[in-house]
C-alpha cells in the first residue's frame, strides 16, 4: 500500500517537474533569433525628416497581405495619409525653432494631449496564471527585415519616435507640449498627436501616437500605432544610457484583429571609442487578438542581453505573466514568440537611433576658435575643449586633428581634451586650409571645422552655367561676390553672393536676361589646394513676377581659385 502511494507520488512529482520545465524552459528553442535581430538592427537606416518618412499602419497592413490580398488596394491612401500628417509635426517643430537659435518656443503649442496612457490591459484580461501550467514549444521568427524588405513595424515605431526624440527633443529643459493633425487621403482618414518636453536632469520624454481609418470593399480597417519614450538617451559622463519605450501597434480589419502592448526598458554602456560595449533588454508584451468571434491575451516577459556590437545575445528570465482563462497552448505558440521579438525590435531600433544620434554630435559639441586671417609662417594656440550640450560640463575626449590644405597642426591627437593645438601657416599669401576635430568619449562623438588663410587676394574664374563667373576674394572667410556675364543668347549680368566660409556656405545669386529679373539661391563648397583652389556647387533660380516661371531652374558652377597677382 505504501509503496503504490510512493509510485503515485513520484508519477505526480514528475507530471509537476515537467509542466514547470515546459513553463520555464532553459534550452532557448523558444526565443527569436537574438543575434540575427541585434545584427539587423545594427543596420538600421537612419531616417532624414526632411525626406517622406515610411508609414507604420502600411507596414503593418503588409504583413496581414498573405491572409488578405485584398489590403492592397487601401495601403496607398493609408500611407499617402500617415506621411503627410508627419510631415506637418515635422514642420509643427520646425516652425517654433527661434530665428536666432535652435530653441523652441512651445508657447503656442497646446498642452499635451496623451494623457491617457494607451497602455493599459482591459481588466478582464487581468487574470492569473496560478493553476495553468502552459508549456511553450515555440517556432523561431525572422529577423527585423519583414517579407518584402521593408522594416518591421516594431522596429519601423521604435525609428519613428526615437528620430523625433532625439531630433527635436532641446539641451534646454521645458515642460511638456503636444500637437494634433488630422489628415485625410482617398478613404483614408489618420490622425496624430505628439507630445515632447525634456527634465532639468536631462532625461527627455516623447509620444507619438497614429491612429488611422479606412475601408474595403466596405469592411473597415483599422490601425494604431502609438509609442511613448522617457529617459536618458545621452550617455551620462560614466556612459550609462538609460530608458524606457512603450509601444502599442495593433490592426483590425471587420471582427478580426491583433494589438501588441510592448513595454521595454533599456541600459546600455558606452566606452570611450563612443560604441555600444553591452546593453540590456527588459521585455514585457501582451497580445491581444480577437478572431473568428474569439478574444485571448496574453502576456510574457524575458530579459535579452548583448555584448559590444550587438553580439552574444543570451536570453533569461522569461515568465508568462497574464493570459485570459481561455487561452491554449497554441495561443501561447503564436502569440508570445512575435510579442518578445517585436518588443526586442522595438528596444534595438530605439536605441541604435540613440546611438547615431549621440555619435553624430547629438550630446557633445567642441569649443575651439579658428584662426581665421593670419600672417604668413605665423603659429596660432587654438585651446580646445568639448562639453555636454545638455549642462555644459566638461566631456572629456580624445581628440583628432586633420588638416587639409597648408602648414601643419601639432599635434594631430590629444589623448583627453582639454588642450592645446598649434597651426602653422605657410609662408606664402593667399593660402587657406580647413582644421578637422574629431571628439570622441563615452559620451559621445563631435565633430567641428575650423578655417585658416594667410591672406592675399584670390582670383576667381568659371562657369555658372552658360555664364562666366570672375571676380577678386578679399577672404574666403568672409562673404564676396562674383560677377556672372553671358549665358542665354549672351546679353545676360548678374551676380553670385556667397556667404563666406572657408569650406562652404550659402548663395544668393540674381540675373537679368532679356529684361526679365531672376533670383535664386544654393549653396557652395571650396576645395583648397596649394595653389589656390575650386569652388563648386549650384544656384536655382526663378522669375519672381506673378505668372512667371515658378519652377527653380537650376545651374550649377566651378570656380577655380588662384593667387592674385
Amino acid at each position: 500500500m505504501k509503496k503504490g502511494k510512493l509510485v503515485s507520488f513520484v508519477i505526480v512529482f514528475l507530471i509537476v517537474s515537467l509542466s514547470c520545465n515546459f513553463l520555464f524552459p532553459g534550452n532557448g528553442s523558444h526565443l527569436p533569433d537574438i543575434n540575427g535581430i541585434g545584427q539587423s538592427a545594427s543596420n538600421l537606416p537612419v531616417l532624414d525628416p526632411t525626406a517622406p518618412l515610411p508609414s507604420p499602419g502600411a507596414a503593418q497592413l503588409r504583413t496581414l497581405l498573405a491572409d488578405e490580398p485584398g489590403l492592397v488596394t487601401v495601403i496607398a491612401d493609408l500611407e499617402t495619409a500617415e506621411q503627410a500628417a508627419m510631415k506637418a509635426a515635422v514642420a509643427d517643430l520646425q516652425a517654433h525653432l527661434g530665428p536666432t537659435s535652435s530653441t523652441l518656443d512651445f508657447v503656442s503649442l497646446v498642452p499635451s494631449l496623451l494623457g491617457v496612457s494607451p497602455f493599459m490591459i482591459p481588466a478582464s484580461a487581468r487574470q492569473s496564471t496560478s493553476g495553468d501550467a502552459l508549456f511553450v514549444s515555440y517556432s523561431q521568427p525572422g529577423v527585423i527585415q519583414q517579407a518584402g524588405g521593408g522594416i518591421s513595424p516594431a522596429a519601423l515605431i521604435g525609428l519613428l519616435s526615437s528620430m523625433f526624440t532625439d531630433i527635436f527633443s532641446l539641451p534646454a529643459a521645458f515642460p511638456n507640449r503636444g500637437f494634433t493633425q488630422t489628415e485625410k487621403e482617398g478613404l483614408a482618414v489618420t490622425k496624430m498627436s505628439m507630445e515632447i518636453g525634456k527634465s532639468e536632469d536631462g532625461s527627455s520624454h516623447f509620444g507619438m501616437g497614429l491612429q488611422s481609418e479606412t475601408t474595403e470593399n466596405g469592411v473597415p480597417i483599422k490601425t494604431d500605432m502609438s509609442a511613448v519614450i522617457d529617459g536618458q538617451r545621452c550617455p551620462t559622463a560614466e556612459g550609462q544610457v538609460s530608458f524606457s519605450i512603450k509601444a502599442r501597434i495593433s490592426s483590425v480589419s471587420g471582427g478580426t484583429g491583433t494589438t501588441q502592448d510592448l513595454t521595454t526598458f533599456v541600459r546600455a554602456t558606452v566606452n570611450d571609442d563612443a560604441e555600444i560595449a553591452s546593453s540590456t533588454f527588459d521585455v514585457i508584451q501582451g497580445t491581444t487578438q480577437v478572431k473568428d468571434g474569439r478574444q485571448v491575451y496574453v502576456e510574457t516577459g524575458d530579459t535579452f542581453k548583448y555584448g559590444p556590437d550587438l553580439n552574444g545575445g543570451k536570453e533569461s528570465n522569461w515568465r508568462l505573466n497574464q493570459k485570459t482563462d481561455n487561452v491554449t497552448q497554441e495561443d501561447v505558440n503564436q502569440l508570445d514568440p512575435s510579442g518578445l521579438q517585436a518588443a526586442l525590435e522595438l528596444g534595438l531600433a530605439s536605441l541604435t537611433s540613440a546611438m547615431d544620434t549621440w555619435q553624430s554630435g547629438g550630446c557633445t559639441k567642441i569649443v575651439a576658435t579658428s584662426p581665421g586671417t593670419v600672417q604668413k609662417g605665423s603659429t596660432t594656440a587654438i585651446d580646445v575643449n568639448v562639453i555636454s550640450k545638455f549642462d555644459g560640463t566638461n566631456a572629456p575626449s580624445k581628440l583628432n586633428a586633420t588638416l587639409t590644405g597648408a602648414e601643419s597642426i601639432n599635434p594631430t591627437s590629444l589623448a583627453r581634451t582639454p588642450g592645446t593645438l598649434s597651426y602653422t601657416a605657410p609662408n606664402e599669401n593667399g593660402k587657406s586650409a580647413a582644421i578637422l576635430l574629431t571628439a570622441t568619449s563615452r559620451r559621445g562623438k563631435a565633430k567641428l571645422e575650423l578655417s585658416a588663410s594667410t591672406g592675399g587676394k584670390l582670383s576667381a574664374s568659371g562657369d555658372w552655367g552658360a555664364a562666366s563667373l570672375t571676380g577678386i576674394i578679399d577672404s574666403l572667410n568672409n562673404p564676396f561676390t562674383l560677377v556672372s556675364t553671358g549665358g542665354g543668347d549672351g546679353s545676360c549680368n548678374g551676380e553670385v553672393v556667397f556667404s563666406g566660409g572657408s569650406t562652404g556656405g550659402t548663395v544668393s545669386c540674381s540675373q537679368t536676361c532679356a529684361g526679365l529679373d531672376f533670383v535664386g539661391d544654393g549653396s557652395y563648397k571650396i576645395t583648397t589646394t596649394e595653389n589656390g583652389g575650386t569652388i563648386s556647387g549650384d544656384c536655382s533660380s526663378y522669375l519672381p513676377a506673378s505668372g512667371g516661371l515658378d519652377t527653380p531652374d537650376s545651374e550649377p558652377f566651378n570656380v577655380t581659385l588662384q593667387p592674385a597677382p
